[in-house]
């Protein structure tokens, strides 16, 4: 008996141990999606509308495949709407003990080659859509699974507004097209960069098929592909079966922002009463809000001018003033009435005239005086 129990201890010492298997802890990735403060530009619903899909990828913080799989391009599609909705994978994506980042845009794409950095996007009559993107939330593994995504606005969107000015026929007018090299009708976008590559400018997009011309404005959105660089944009119009073109120089469209253009039909022309640059939501015609509810109006003799206007997070107005009218114009010095702090300068081989309102203690006027040549 004792000889037996030697051996059987023998039997069982380390040396001898049969290999464990190691476990590597996973965890389903889960994400909702932030609207407070507003990231939807022009969806009007309080949250994505049920069924909306929003596509994901996720990579090793040096860009390559997390865990070696490919979770490039997954999307999540939303169920049961307003204050109860949750986003449903559409296969099993899992997170491990390695850190993982975490990009995402909106609406999915199946046109992306698989891949959330090469995405086509269109910007036309047909898919008008308010393109967006999210990242990078960084730092996921197994004991760091949700992602609540802010999205950011990746196209430019324009409101033109036109109204009747001199012109003195019935005014029905049949079409309104936008476009031209200000902006681009298709690309590829990178969500992990926030950039579009390869856009195609030139093309006009033609948001409505009709409206009757009164002295209320008639309002048009449209959004377009910024190209980062400012071009010339073309409006047409067919107005009493006669077609208008009206170019404007020089505009720059930025991403997450509304480019608003004032027009007046005329007799026997379009005209271009305003030009104003502004975060989206849009500010009224004319002024624009600083966070501290002051406000900034601009009146005097602004003719040929294009005039945009940007609000900073601490409240700064910019002013970018530019004379379209004549590559050899330049714009005059402006006025302030009301309490900030002022300053202008003028470039002296554009005329674009730059114009820095901070500090704000009162409403506050901005008075123009023209161009000269």
């Amino acid at each position: 008996m004792l000889s037996a129990v030697i051996v059987t201890a023998a039997a069982c010492s380390p040396t001898d141990e049969l290999p464990i298997a190691t476990i590597t802890d996973e965890t389903e990735l889960s994400i909702s999606v932030n609207t407070q403060p507003p990231t939807k530009g022009m969806i009007t619903d309080s949250v994505l509308p049920d069924g909306s899909e929003l596509c994901i990828g996720i990579f090793n913080p040096d860009g390559s495949n997390y865990m070696g799989k490919n979770y490039g391009h997954l999307y999540y599609k939303a169920e049961n709407g307003p204050g109860t909705q949750i986003w449903k994978p559409s296969g099993e994506v899992l997170l491990g003990e390695s850190e993982g980042v975490l990009y995402a845009y909106y609406p999915y794409s199946m046109y992306s080659d698989g891949d959330i950095r090469n995405i086509y996007v269109k910007a036309n009559n047909y898919t008008q859509d308010d393109f967006m993107y999210a990242g990078p939330y960084s730092g996921l593994d197994v004991n760091n699974k949700h992602v609540d995504i802010t999205l950011k606005h990746a196209l430019a969107a324009i409101k033109l507004t036109t109204r009747r000015g001199s012109y003195e026929g019935a005014g029905a007018i049949r079409s309104i097209g936008v476009g031209g090299y200000c902006g681009g009708t298709s690309g590829y976008f990178d969500a992990t960069q926030g950039k579009f590559t390869e856009v195609s400018t030139g093309g006009i997009i033609y948001p409505t098929t009709a409206f009757q011309l009164s002295d209320e404005p008639n309002e048009q959105y449209i959004l377009m592909i910024p190209t980062g660089e400012p071009g010339e944009m073309t409006v047409n119009m067919t107005i009493d079966e006669v077609y208008y073109s009206k170019k404007i120089p020089d505009i720059l469209l930025e991403a997450g922002k509304i480019t608003t253009m004032d027009l007046s039909v005329d007799k026997g022309k379009l005209s271009l009463t305003s030009v104003k640059v502004t975060n989206w939501p849009v500010y009224g015609y004319g002024s624009a809000s600083a966070p501290a509810d002051y406000r900034v109006t601009l009146t005097g003799n602004q003719e040929g001018i294009s005039i945009g206007t940007v609000i900073d997070d601490n409240g700064k107005v910019t002013i970018t003033a530019v004379p379209y009218v004549s590559k050899e114009a330049s714009v005059n010095p402006v006025t302030f009435e009301g309490t900030a702090t002022f300053s202008q300068e003028v470039n002296q081989n554009s005329g674009v005239r730059t114009i820095v309102i901070k500090d704000l203690e009162s409403n506050v006027s901005v008075i123009f005086d023209g161009y000269t040549i």
